[in-house]
Parts: C-alpha cells; sequence; structure tokens
C-alpha cells in the first residue's frame, strides 16, 4: 500500500510541474555507504596567511528579536577586520573535531552538517583587494588561494551585475562533494541542504552583528569549479556582507 500511495503521489507530482512547465531534478534520497570511500582532500596552493582577531563578545541579541529583525539588505559598506572575524567566529569556526574513517577529521561548528562533515568552503573577497581568500575554521584565519583572481574574475563580473555593492564583501560558497559523497550514496542534495543551512547561520549571525547579508541566486559556476581539477569543486552560493552603513 505504501508504495502504491508514492508512486501515485510522485506521478502526481511529476503532473504538477509538467502543467507548469518546471524541471525538476530527482537528486536521489541519501542513505550511508555499507562500507565508507575513503576521500583524501584537496591540497590548496596558497599565498599569503592572515590571521582574524578572535571574537571575545557574545552576541547579547536575544535571539527572538534576531529572528524578528533578519532581512536581506542591498546596501553595503565595508566590514572591518574586527567585524569580519567575529562574524566568521560565531558562524563558521570549529568548535570540536573527531577522527574518522573517512579519511579527514569530523568537525562541529555552528550550522549542522551531514555527518559532521561540513563539505563547503567558505571564499571571501574584500572590496579593498583583489585576492580570494579561504576561510581556514579550526585556526580562525584566511589564506590566500592562489591563481583565484584571474579563475574567478567572470564570477565577480556577474555578481556586480546581479546586485552592485563596491564596498561589499563577497562569499563564495565552494563545495568539496567528494567529502559528503564519500559516506553517501546519492549525497548530492545533502551538499546543496549544507549550503543552505550555512547560508541561514550566517544571515542570523549577520543581523545579530548588526551587519547587513544578502544571498545571490547565484551558484558561482561555472568559475568556482575551475580552482581545481574537474569534478572535485563546486559553487554552491554567494552573498554579500556589509557594514549597515557606507563609507
Amino acid at each position: 500500500m505504501l508504495r502504491v500511495a508514492t508512486a501515485v503521489a510522485a506521478t502526481n507530482t511529476w503532473r504538477c510541474f509538467k502543467r507548469w512547465g518546471m524541471t525538476w531534478i530527482d537528486l536521489g534520497d541519501p542513505i550511508p555507504r555499507l562500507a565508507p570511500e575513503r576521500y583524501e582532500p584537496l591540497e590548496w596552493e596558497i599565498g599569503d596567511v592572515c590571521p582574524l582577531p578572535a571574537s571575545s563578545e557574545a552576541l547579547d541579541w536575544p535571539f527572538g528579536e534576531v529572528l524578528d529583525a533578519r532581512a536581506s539588505h542591498r546596501e553595503f559598506g565595508v566590514v572591518h577586520d574586527q567585524q569580519l572575524g567575529a562574524f566568521l567566529w560565531h558562524a563558521c569556526r570549529t568548535r570540536g573535531s573527531g577522527t574518522s574513517n573517512l579519511g579527514f577529521d569530523l568537525e562541529h561548528r555552528a550550522a549542522p552538517s551531514a555527518g559532521a562533515i561540513h563539505p563547503i568552503h567558505i571564499v571571501v573577497k574584500r572590496p579593498e583587494d583583489d585576492r580570494w581568500w579561504m576561510y581556514e575554521p579550526r585556526a580562525h584565519q584566511l589564506v590566500e588561494l592562489r591563481h583565484a583572481t584571474g579563475k574567478l574574475a567572470g564570477l565577480y563580473e556577474l555578481s556586480l551585475r546581479v546586485l552592485g555593492g563596491d564596498e561589499a564583501t563577497r562569499i563564495l560558497f565552494l563545495a568539496e562533494p567528494g567529502k559528503t559523497l564519500g559516506k553517501y550514496q546519492d549525497g548530492c542534495s545533502l551538499v546543496w541542504r549544507d549550503a543552505g543551512v550555512l547560508l541561514a547561520v550566517m544571515a542570523l549571525t549577520a543581523t545579530a552583528q548588526g551587519l547587513n547579508f544578502c544571498p545571490l541566486g547565484i551558484t558561482g559556476e561555472p568559475w568556482a569549479s575551475t580552482l581545481a581539477d574537474q569534478g572535485k569543486l563546486a559553487g554552491v552560493g554567494l552573498a554579500l556582507l556589509g557594514s549597515a552603513t557606507r563609507t
């Protein structure tokens, strides 16, 4: 009976999408593999290292008020080091880690992640700098991604066309799907859900800090995936962060 009901629901859903001219891509149902496949994480070619100040201040704004106040804003002032450091500290830093049989450690961060894998890298471009920097959540620092400036030039131009903001800090959500797919069969939807959860945590953190934050609809492709060999990386989102007052 359950199979029949499921089949009927799937057929009705397909008819609904067909009626409205929509195309739905079925990513399948993720299930843990019986035997995990070990994955060797990427080794990044990095340049300069920029330590970020740790945040010693708690986010004292009551959570209910943060939820009520959260909104996307489209005006951005420059975010200084202390603000950016506090933002990444609260939203993205690694709070704990443990060993696994996947080829890399599992991590505890503010945002939940399927299997505690955290396959989404945060890459930022600040307005006064042509370079793109990846956030290292364990060391709480930014590391320069070599060759990213040229490879992501088209993405930067597209983001400006979608939403201007010369003083905004641009945040690229860069997925390393192999980490998740080593544990989960049909795990692509989990990567997208990880990106969405992280986006929400960032939006709430920005609100609690009095910063402006706005997600963009673009994914970062086809430029983001060129930062590594084919199939290793994928862009899964972009967002803008800025202070509430323009300079």
